[in-house]
């Protein structure tokens, strides 16, 4: 499991290829209301979640955006720091970030 820590006041984390079946964690210091979940070459279905749990790859609690190059933006319906974790059977590059 690889982990991003996104400062106060920073945009994101950007850049991140995803290893297959391994989830990807990314926490920012705040308390978002929105947060935009990009799909930088399409490469693989991206599979997430904002609330906590942890993904799985086709996970009935678990949210999914279709392999294809776009964004996807979602309210965190939790309060504190806002948690990410995506993981794909497949090794996208994306982007995580406050929208």
């Amino acid at each position: 499991m690889a982990t991003h820590t996104v400062a106060k006041g920073d945009l994101g984390a950007h850049a991140i290829t995803l290893v297959a079946n391994t989830v990807e964690t990314t926490t920012f210091s705040e308390d978002l209301d929105e947060v935009t979940i990009v799909s930088m070459d399409g490469g693989a279905a991206l599979y997430f979640t904002v609330d906590g749990r942890i993904p799985t790859v086709g996970g009935a609690s678990t949210r999914v955006m279709p392999a294809a190059i776009g964004a996807v933006t979602v309210q965190p319906p939790t309060a504190g720091s806002t948690v990410v974790k995506v993981i794909s059977a497949g090794t996208p590059t994306i982007s995580i970030q406050r929208a």
